[in-house]
């Protein structure tokens, strides 16, 4: 047998370690879940804060801090990383095995049954930090000209001080997520 069909075995054996270790784990009960997501889910990560959720993501992030941070924060760890769901103690996880992102957000929607997205657009995409309205007038040299003219409303991160808006994506990017609810 070669090296690759040696590979394949393998990693088939690991997801059936993983599918049993998540059997056996007792969902937490949480009506908003928050996550911590590994190395290989930035974009995972973004997408779920633009969703509203509280995800916690550094690419610096070890596989010790990693599951720390779950247990003890009770957060949904969100991993691609086989070795590090077989190996380590985690209290509650999602193996992500795809790498479409689409379809990361629906195993996610589908695995934590959520139906709904009531906290969209509140958490800023660069820091994780809850978003604040912040008045019109307080943003005017901080925002581009065109941007201050033609937008009403303005979203502050009082951790990064980053400055957010209804930009011309955001219906397009709202429908994708909606589209992906179970």
């Amino acid at each position: 047998m070669g090296k690759s069909a040696s590979r394949k075995i393998a990693a088939v054996a690991r997801h059936k370690q993983i599918r049993d270790k998540a059997a056996s784990l007792e969902q937490q009960d949480a009506a908003v879940p928050r996550f911590v997501a590994d190395v290989m889910l930035g974009r995972l990560a973004k997408w779920l804060r633009i969703a509203g959720f509280d995800v916690l993501y550094s690419n610096r992030f070890a596989d010790d801090e990693l599951i720390a941070i779950s247990n003890l924060e009770k957060r949904v760890l969100l991993s691609r990383d086989t070795r590090l769901l077989i190996r380590k103690p985690v209290r509650e996880f999602i193996f992500i095995d795809s790498e479409d992102i689409q379809k990361q957000i629906r195993l996610v929607f589908e695995t934590m049954h959520i139906t709904s997205l009531d906290s969209l657009l509140t958490r800023c995409l660069a820091c994780n930090e809850a978003l604040i309205e912040t008045p019109r007038e307080s943003v005017r040299e901080l925002v581009p000209e065109f941007i201050y003219k033609t937008q009403s409303r303005f979203k502050l991160c009082p951790a990064c001080r980053k400055i957010f808006w209804a930009g011309t994506h955001r219906n397009a990017v709202v429908q994708t997520l909606q589209k992906l609810l179970p």
